[in-house]
């Protein structure tokens, strides 16, 4: 449970500070812009919250509290709003499904990933090619990439 914790605040702080950076204007692809290294280490940090965060589901440790489903479907919510905009729907739509899904107490990690990945596959090819609706499965915007 600490580790979970640990990686949701690690992660929290990563996404406020790539928020803090986005008022940084960015430079083209051929430029390195000053906000550069700090995005990438941003990026690091999210990316070791969500190891720390799976170290902690994968880990048998003490019981989860009652009211951890309520927590974990209100963050992916909140997770799909803050990411989408930036990411694309595809990448938002696969951490939603992912953080809701461990709600579940028979969750198995593996299989939620296996999971979320196909669904997301599914919906890209769908919206994205079948009904070609104009949103952006894919994007890098506000992250300096």
């Amino acid at each position: 449970m600490q580790d979970v914790a640990a990686g949701a605040v690690v992660i929290a702080f990563a996404m406020a500070v790539l928020v803090a950076l986005s008022r940084i204007p960015t430079a083209k692809y051929q430029a390195i812009s000053p906000d550069l290294f700090p995005r990438v280490c941003a990026l690091a940090l999210i990316a070791s919250g969500i190891a720390l965060m799976m170290r902690g589901l994968l880990r048998n440790g003490p019981a989860w509290p009652p009211w951890r489903g309520v927590v974990l479907v209100v963050a992916s919510v909140v997770v799909f709003g803050v990411v989408a905009p930036r990411l694309g729907y595809a990448i938002a739509g696969f951490l939603t499904m992912v953080i809701a899904g461990l709600a579940a107490k028979d969750a198995k990690p593996l299989k939620l990933v296996i999971f979320a990945a196909g669904m997301i596959a599914f919906s890209v090819a769908l919206f994205s090619y079948v009904l070609k609706v104009p949103m952006p499965a894919f994007a890098l915007r506000g992250l300096g990439v």
